[in-house]
Order: C-alpha cells, then structure tokens, then sequence
C-alpha cells in the first residue's frame, strides 16, 4: 500500500528543486537588506528607480539625488522600501511556482491518459526505459547539485548587476523597478520546469497514486530546508548538507540504472517464454533466468504485492533487489564507476587537481592567481619591514643630534 502512495524518487527530486529554487530566493531576500541599507550606490539606485515610479504615478517628476534629512524619515521610507522589494520577490515566485504547477499537472495527466495502453503491453521494457531516463537525468542533477553552493555568489553578481548605477537612468528606471520580480519568477518556473521533467522520466515507472504525496512532501521539505539554510546556515554548513543530499540522489539514480538493466533482461526472459510469465506475481522458481544469476531470495522481495515488509523503500533508495543478475550487479558498480569519473573531471576541469602532472586551464590560472598574491604579500610585507626599520632608527637619530647639541653647548665659551 505504501508503495502505491509515496515515491521516494519523486521525492527526491522535487526536494531538489525546490531547495535550489529556495536558496535563490534567500539570496534575494537577504540582498534585499544589503541594497537599502549596507552599499550606499545601490541603495540610491533602488530608491530613486521606486521613488521615480511613484511619482510617475502621481505625474509629478523627480531629479537629483533622494535625500531625507529626518533620520526617522528615513528609516520609515527604507522600512517601506524593504517591505515592496520583498512583496516583489513573493510575487514573482508565487507566479513562476503557479505556472510550474499548471503544467506540470497537464504534462503528467496526458502523459498517463495518452501512454497506458502501450504501458500495459510491455511493462518491463518501458520501466527499463524510463529508469534509465530518469537515472541518466538523476546523474546529471546530482553532480550538478554539488556546485548549487555558490549560487548565493552568483545571484549577488547577478542582482548587483541588475541595479549597476554605470547603465544609463533611463534603461536602469525600466528594468530596475521589476528586477525583483522577475528573478525569481524565471527561477521557480525554470526549477519548476526541470522538476517536471524530471518527474515525467520517473513517472511512468510508479503508480500515479505515489505522485502526489511525494510531490507535496518533497515541495514542504525544500521550502524548510531552505529556510533553516537562510536563517541558520554558513557555507560550510550548507556544503555538507549538499554533500549529503548528493549521496542520497546518486544512491538512487545508481538503484534506478541497475533496475533498468534488470528490466531489460527481464523483458528479454518474458519475450522467450511469453507476454503472461509474470501474471501470477511469484518469486519462486521459473519465474526468473537461472543463467547469469547472481543471488535470488524467496524473502525479501520489492515487487511483492502483497507484503513487501519495507524492502520497496530499500530498493528505491539503495536499489536493492531480491533477484540480481550479474548485468544488474554490474551496472550498479558502473554507475559509480562514471560519478566518480565525472566528479575527478570537474575537479580538475575547475583547476583544484592535476591529471598526470597536468593542469587544467582553470588550474593554470588559479595558480598564476596564487602567486601573484604571494608576491603582493611578500612586497607588502617588506614595504612594512622597510618602514618598522625607518621608524626605530629615527629615534636614534634624534638622540645623536641631541648629543652633538648639547655637547656643543658645553664647548662655547
């Protein structure tokens, strides 16, 4: 029954997105403090583009400089100011997560009404397809997951960007007013977008009954994770939460590959002995291939109908199986076999490792970067010497003219 109900794939990969998407905001949203309040540039820029607005509104004009000479003025109109910028950043995601939904639910209601009877067919063939699908794309969201971190740089440039007071008044009194909404409404509906995606690759693997719940669970847990990662969280905290999360999402893109292979032979056995081999639902002998089996257990089966004890949740996230074969056990070490490939590349592509003594472009830089801080710190710190030496002989010179003073005095007559 619980393996009708819950997805823990879709979970998965809706708390992913969501969580992306949540981090972004947050970066917004404590921008939002640092723009009024911390750089005096962008705080002019964004309250002259706002207060340019009102007054169009009110068909009045405003030049020069926004200036409020009672502090407790001022102090209301940047509360006033937060309090938009932050409705704007709600708005847009609000609509950006809206638009997601709408599609997402018409994507995945013609995707099961349009695709059951070719489902019913060849259902092994098609879930070895789609596990493959949806283990190739949890690949690629996995190893991507691990830069999602910087994101919080990335955004800052971005916003700052947005409202660079170096671009001329007019473009900047265009754009600047909606660049909050638009940030995050482009993010969630493309977060929402890669989610849906997603989702339909692993959906007509589950039952249509496991969506929804994993879906909305997914959804709250991001949006938490998200929040205590905005209130609480440091970099390095976020790094290892992500490092974590990976290794969850890897484990499962590895188990949906490992079941894909394991699909494919078994639609291949299916084909040799016929469409209906498996319409009785039994673990036992001949409803497997005895030739390249690696284990088989009459216990401690996933696709038991009627009493799975659990081990369905260990498939999904681990990809446990009652019945390997060796192309499935295989296919499981090959698959961690290309994560790890995958992340040495991006490690030396990113210049933090060499190759057989071989840097990466990225690595060149980042060492010639290097050294040119280490010469800088070392002219820095013999300019210092320089002067600490200038500053402690000074007092001997003044004591040594001291003396010849003073002993000329002795010498007049």
């Amino acid at each position: 029954m619980a393996k009708n109900l819950f997805s823990v794939p879709i979970f998965f990969i809706v708390f992913r997105e969501t969580l992306e998407a949540a981090i972004i905001i947050s970066v917004l949203l404590g921008l939002v403090e640092q723009i009024v309040h911390g750089d005096p540039l962008l705080s002019q820029t964004v309250t002259r583009t706002f207060t340019e607005d009102a007054a169009s509104k009110n068909g009045s004009e405003t030049t020069g400089p926004i200036a409020l000479a009672d502090p407790e003025d001022d102090r209301a109109h940047r509360h006033r100011l937060i309090r938009r910028l932050r409705i704007q950043i709600f708005s847009g995601a609000a609509l950006g997560l809206l638009v997601a939904f709408a599609i997402g639910a018409a994507f995945i209601a013609v995707w099961f009404t349009k695709a059951s009877d070719l489902w019913s067919k060849s259902e092994a063939l098609w879930e070895g397809i789609f596990s493959l699908i949806a283990s190739v794309m949890i690949f690629v969201m996995g190893v991507t997951m691990l830069k999602m971190d910087r994101a919080k740089a990335k955004w800052r440039v971005k916003l700052t960007q947005a409202f660079d007071t170096t671009q001329h008044v007019d473009g900047r009194t265009k754009t600047g007013k909606w660049v909050l909404f638009i940030l995050p409404f482009v993010t969630v509906l493309r977060e929402g977008m890669e989610a849906v995606v997603f989702v339909g690759g692993v959906a007509l693997g589950q039952s249509a009954t496991s969506i929804p719940i994993a879906a909305i669970v997914g959804l709250v847990c991001g949006l938490v994770c998200g929040l205590l990662i905005y209130q609480f969280a440091s970099r390095s905290t976020l790094t290892i939460f992500l490092v974590v999360m990976t290794n969850f999402i890897l484990l499962i893109g590895a188990g949906l590959f490992s079941k894909a292979v394991g699909n494919f032979e078994q639609n291949a056995f299916n084909t040799l002995l016929g469409a209906d081999v498996d319409d009785s639902g039994g673990t036992g002998p001949g409803s497997y291939k005895v030739q390249g089996n690696v284990w088989h257990l009459d216990c401690c089966s996933p696709e038991n109908k009627f009493d799975a004890q659990g081990w369905m949740i260990f498939n999904a996230i681990f990809g446990w199986t009652n019945n390997a074969t060796l192309g499935s056990v295989l296919s499981y070490v090959f698959y961690w076999l290309a994560v790890i490939v995958a992340l040495v590349h991006l490690k030396f592509k990113e210049g933090r490792t060499k190759l057989l003594g071989r840097q990466s472009a990225a690595g060149v830089r980042r060492k010639n970067a290097r050294l040119i801080k280490e010469e800088e710190a070392r002219e820095r710190a013999e300019a210092a010497a320089q002067e600490e030496e200038k500053r402690r002989s000074s007092p001997r010179l003044e004591d040594a003219g001291g003396v010849l003073a003073h002993s000329h005095s002795h010498d007049r007559p």
